[in-house]
């Protein structure tokens, strides 16, 4: 089995770097994504891709995911706590006008596979 809390971490850190291609290699295809209170869900990676990238170009170049908090780990599931900051390059209902910084607590809950894949992504916060 992966070293789950890495796996994750990798993730977090090419999220933070905009590295598209590694996220979609560390990203199993027919990933379950939801993040609930902001009301979507998909079940594929390139749907989230393409909404991520946009998120990046767009909407909050600067958005990032701060130092975890807390990492808890249960065989393949990582819980992951952490800040999410950036600044609204648009006004954005449910994170700020044009040029306004937010910062919101997220609680992340990622499932990996076997070889370290990500296939569950629920976001809360």
């Amino acid at each position: 089995m992966a070293d789950v809390a890495a796996a994750a971490e990798r993730l977090i850190r090419a999220y933070n770097a905009k590295d598209f291609e590694t996220l979609e290699a560390l990203i199993a295809p027919d990933l379950d994504f939801a993040h609930y209170n902001r009301d979507f869900a998909m079940n594929s990676r390139e749907a989230l891709l393409e909404v991520l990238r946009g998120f990046a170009s767009t909407y909050a170049p600067d958005r990032h995911f701060e130092a975890p908090e807390r990492v808890t780990v249960a065989g393949d599931i990582v819980v992951r706590e952490a800040w999410y900051a950036g600044t609204a390059a648009i006004d954005l209902p449910g994170f700020g006008a044009a040029g306004e910084a937010f910062r919101f607590k997220f609680c992340s809950v990622m499932r990996f596979d076997d070889a370290g894949l990500l296939v569950e992504w629920k976001d809360h916060g």
